[in-house]
């Protein structure tokens, strides 16, 4: 299962461009992400957090508002936003019980592989907020 969401992933980059560079695009990618996360909130709930922080990165940088991200950072989240709101990926979401597990190891690994930048983001919003 990790070979092939590590795939999905990888697919989903390729795609993240589009939505960085259509402020539009990502503008909708965010929008559903949230209509998904608000629908689906019992069964998001060990990672709603880490969700709902990367979706405020990536809002954030779309609106021109915090600019101190890397493009690989950027690339990552918009990935994983792009996992998240697909309904049929590794695990579909629709299986009871098993469809977010997926989604979860997801999360885990961006947020791993971005901690520190999370962190940059977190004391940006405490500052502005």
């Amino acid at each position: 299962m990790k070979s092939k969401i590590k795939n999905t992933i990888n697919s989903d980059k390729k795609k993240a461009l589009k939505y960085i560079k259509n402020r539009e695009k990502g503008k909708k990618l965010i929008n559903d992400a949230i209509k998904k996360s608000k629908k689906d909130s019992r069964r998001i709930k060990g990672f709603s957090d880490d969700l709902k922080t990367l979706i405020d990165m990536f809002k954030s940088f779309i609106s021109g508002e915090y600019k101190s991200i890397s493009k690989k950072t950027i690339i990552t989240i918009v990935a994983g936003l792009l996992y998240f709101v697909n309904p049929l990926d590794v695990v579909p979401d629709f299986i009871l019980y098993a469809g977010y597990i997926d989604d979860a190891l997801v999360f885990s690994f961006i947020i791993k592989s971005i901690k520190n930048e999370i962190e940059e983001f977190k004391n940006w919003q405490n500052i502005n907020n």
